[in-house]
C-alpha cells in the first residue's frame, strides 16, 4: 500500500464530462472510472463553480490522502466507489460506495484512500477562501461555471 503525504496537485485526465444548456438551467455530469491516477496524489477535478456551490471530484489510489485542512465552507462528502477513512476533530468513520456525509465548515478534517476510490465532494456556498485553494484548485478551470454575464442575460420570472 503506497502512503504519500503530498497535497494533490492538477491532474489533466478528465474524470467527469457534462452535458446540458449553455445557460447552465440543467447539467447532467457522467462520471467515469479514471484511466490512472499518479503515484504521487490524488487527481482532482473541479466539475462545477456557480457561487452557490463548488462539486469537485476526488480519484484517489488506495493509500493516498488529503492531509488535514479546513474550509471556509460546509462540506458534502460523497463515497462514488472505493473506500476511505475520514477524519474529522480526531473522529474517525469509514465511508464506502453509496455513503454520504455532511461537515460543518471550518472543521478540521482528513482523508486517507483504503482502496482505489472516487469522492465527490460539494462545497456549499462555493469557498472565497479555502486552504487547499493554491495547490489543489490553482489553474482548474470547472467543467461549468456561472458568471455574472449569464445571470444578466437569463430573464426575469
Amino acid at each position: 500500500m503506497t502512503s504519500t503525504h503530498h497535497q494533490p496537485e492538477q491532474h489533466h485526465q478528465q474524470v467527469a464530462e457534462a452535458t446540458g444548456e449553455a445557460s447552465g438551467k440543467m447539467i447532467v455530469f457522467s462520471i467515469k472510472e479514471p484511466a490512472s491516477v499518479p503515484e504521487e496524489h490524488p487527481s482532482v477535478q473541479v466539475l462545477s463553480d456557480i457561487g452557490a456551490a463548488r462539486l469537485v471530484l476526488f480519484s484517489f489510489k488506495a493509500g493516498q490522502q488529503l492531509k488535514e485542512h479546513k474550509t471556509s465552507s460546509q462540506i458534502i462528502v460523497q463515497a462514488i466507489c472505493g473506500s476511505i477513512e475520514f477524519t474529522a476533530n480526531a473522529s474517525q468513520t469509514t465511508l464506502r460506495t453509496g455513503m454520504v456525509l455532511q461537515l460543518e465548515m471550518n472543521v478540521p478534517h482528513s482523508i486517507i484512500a483504503l482502496t482505489d476510490a472516487q469522492v465527490l465532494v460539494t462545497m456549499v456556498p462555493s469557498p472565497s477562501s479555502h486552504s487547499l485553494q493554491r495547490e489543489v484548485f490553482q489553474n482548474q478551470q470547472p467543467l461549468v461555471m456561472r458568471t455574472a454575464e449569464a445571470e444578466k442575460q437569463e430573464p426575469s420570472s
